[in-house]
């Protein structure tokens, strides 16, 4: 039979709740620039990414979800945590490194999220995140047929609960304002089989040559160095000020 999609990967018997090659590519990233030390993986499920950054030299391990029976790594700490309340103070200490893969798409509040993470960082601390790729190949068909962005439809909200999409640009410039500097980022992971891959090619090519985001690659991956808020990002000018001196009579500020 003609397979188009491959199932979740594993990693040491772990189950990796992200599209395959997503884990790997983002330890990757992370070990590019940053020195081992102490990590949080905040959605932690199995355990997985944590068991992965362990093997590259990762210690003083810690994970957080919201549920303990999957998770399975020894000798590291576990968190039962609501990410979408405050929960720096409950921590009550810092990582040299967080990680967090496909999680913000689920929060509420994505940027009081990354204001909790910003307290619990060390002063010289790293971000690393992933979620879901709207930029995708199949992002860009999906939108172009339906108006729709990809991995956000009925089914992704009522059975994923993917409430709160993010584009780069949008991820670039939020992480800026919270206080983190993007250092680097890209796109990684896909179920997509050998057999998809070769059907899809054609489409594939003609979505990569319109440039922008990575359409390769169905999470989009990000790196951060904590730093502090750009104040810039954080008070925009009001589109009103640039009309300045139109008449009130059409209802404006002047």
């Amino acid at each position: 039979m003609l397979r188009l999609r491959i199932s979740m990967e594993q990693y040491k018997g772990r189950h990796i709740g992200c599209a395959p090659g997503t884990h790997a590519a983002l330890v990757d990233m992370i070990c590019r620039h940053v020195k081992p030390g102490s990590a949080i993986d905040f959605g932690a499920h199995s355990g997985a990414l944590l068991t992965r950054l362990a093997d590259r030299g990762f210690g003083d391990l810690s994970g957080c979800d919201l549920d303990p029976t999957r998770f399975d790594v020894p000798g590291a700490a576990f968190h039962v945590l609501d990410l979408n309340k405050p929960f720096a103070e409950a921590l009550g200490r810092t990582f040299k490194l967080i990680t967090a893969t496909e999680v913000i798409e689920h929060l509420d509040s994505p940027r009081h999220f990354l204001s909790e993470v910003h307290k619990v960082l060390d002063e010289d601390g790293w971000l690393a995140l992933s979620l879901p790729n709207v930029a995708s190949w199949q992002g860009r068909v999906k939108f172009l047929l339906k108006g729709e962005l990809w991995g956000f439809g009925e089914r992704n909200y009522r059975t994923q609960r993917h409430i709160s999409p993010i584009t780069f640009e949008q991820m670039v410039m939020m992480l800026g304002e919270l206080g983190f500097e993007t250092v680097e980022m890209g796109a990684a992971g896909s179920f997509s089989s050998r057999w998809m891959q070769v059907l899809s090619f054609p489409i594939r090519m003609l979505m990569s040559l319109m440039g922008g985001a990575p359409t390769e690659g169905e999470a989009a991956i990000f790196l951060a160095r904590r730093t502090q808020p750009n104040a810039d990002l954080a008070f925009p000018t009001h589109y009103r000020s640039r009309w300045k001196g139109i008449p009130d009579r059409i209802g404006l500020e002047t």
